[in-house]
């Protein structure tokens, strides 16, 4: 009882007190908290009129780029050029003529299953289950490019490497992959994967002005793509990031290194056994030469035969 008395009694003397200093600086406080409120208010109107704006003029940027996007339509008839060749009564081949592309294009099911299946492995795993584009494959293939202190995978699909191969320039600006994109979820609304595949294996650049797997095939290893065993599909699938750089030609064993990243990435999705990983690596390479620069075997006949397809076409 003695405890509450003398609770009360000290309440009682202080309570006054507070009382009169809240009454006294409560119209300082008030004003205090008006000028608050007026100048977070108006920062704040400015903050959304300029936000509003941006993204306003960000959405009609967006939107008149994406009225002059390419129709992705014209594919159905796309003919990429091709390389031609130029034979002797025997069948002998004496030269080839291209422009700026060496390539030979064929249909999917001449491409070697090793080599689709490399070329995914390490370009897009995930290429016949996303829709054109991939965020968590982007989001691995930072991450392992971090890890390895250097680009060892990827981020665009299959399809936004065709999209930026065939319609777009290489520029790296935001608006840019955005378009990348849209075109991309475009491309895989009218087209069928294997479609879109066979279009990326004959236009995807292999180095030494080889254009497609079959040209590239027969450069790296003299043979058809149709022929290519584990080993050899693995190490041209490693080229394609960086083809003149990780190329057989110009460093072999950084190629092999590149080889021993695929067929791990192979191993890792299940998609080879731990034995067939171990005797692609060891696998004897044969490599080939370089056709893109090659002389002619008649420059007499070759001359002759360009003279007349310039008279009649």
């Amino acid at each position: 009882m003695a405890f509450n008395t003398i609770r009360q009694s000290s309440s009682d003397q202080s309570a006054p007190r507070r009382s009169q200093l809240q009454l006294t600086k409560a119209p300082e406080i008030l004003q205090h908290i008006q000028d608050v409120l007026q100048i977070s208010g108006a920062t704040l109107l400015s903050v959304t009129m300029l936000t509003s704006a941006m993204l306003a003029g960000g959405l009609v940027g967006l939107a008149i780029s994406f009225r002059n996007l390419p129709d992705v339509r014209v594919l159905r008839n796309y003919i990429p050029s091709e390389t031609s060749y130029i034979y002797d009564i025997d069948g002998t081949l004496l030269d080839s003529m291209h422009d700026e592309a060496n390539r030979e294009v064929i249909g999917l099911n001449e491409i070697s299953p090793h080599l689709k299946r490399a070329v995914l492995a390490i370009e897009d795993s995930s290429f016949y289950t996303h829709e054109g584009i991939n965020p968590t494959g982007i989001g691995r293939a930072v991450l392992a490019n971090l890890q390895a202190g250097g680009t060892v995978q990827g981020g665009s699909t299959i399809t936004m490497q065709l999209v930026k191969n065939l319609f777009l320039t290489p520029e790296q600006a935001i608006s840019r992959k955005v378009v990348e994109a849209v075109l991309s979820l475009r491309i895989e609304q009218i087209f069928e994967k294997n479609e879109i595949l066979e279009l990326y294996l004959n236009q995807v650049y292999w180095g030494h002005n080889t254009y497609g797997a079959e040209t590239a095939a027969q450069s790296y290893f003299n043979k058809s793509a149709k022929e290519l065993t584990l080993g050899e599909s693995a190490m041209m699938a490693g080229l394609i990031q960086a083809p003149e750089g990780f190329s057989p030609f110009v460093d072999y064993k950084l190629a092999k290194e590149r080889q021993a990243l695929v067929l791990a990435r192979m191993r890792q999705l299940r998609w080879i056994t731990p034995e067939e990983e171990q005797a692609a690596k060891v696998q004897p390479l044969k490599l080939g030469k370089i056709t893109s620069f090659g002389s002619s075997q008649a420059p007499y006949v070759t001359e002759a035969v360009i003279q007349e397809l310039q008279e009649q076409f």
